[in-house]
């Protein structure tokens, strides 16, 4: 499961994307409400995204993700 992956937390639409750049998404499927999980031609999960994810993401994961994407981490 997204071996690779990359992360990325929008704080102003509060969404935060799990992915990887290993195939063309061939469908999306929405797992439960603001959760959905993005599948390749042959079934694998190439991307994950959570709306809301404040609401499911602790304080200290939001400042550690803005932390990755501004390279301090």
């Amino acid at each position: 499961m997204l071996m690779q992956s990359k992360v990325r937390y929008d704080d102003k639409s509060d969404v935060l994307y799990l992915f990887s750049d290993e195939g063309d998404i061939a469908r999306s499927v929405e797992v439960s409400p603001g959760v959905t999980v993005e599948y390749g031609e042959r079934g694998n999960i190439l991307g994950v995204e959570i709306l809301r994810a404040s609401r499911v993401l602790t304080v200290s994961v939001i400042a550690s993700l803005h932390a990755k994407q501004a390279g301090v981490l």
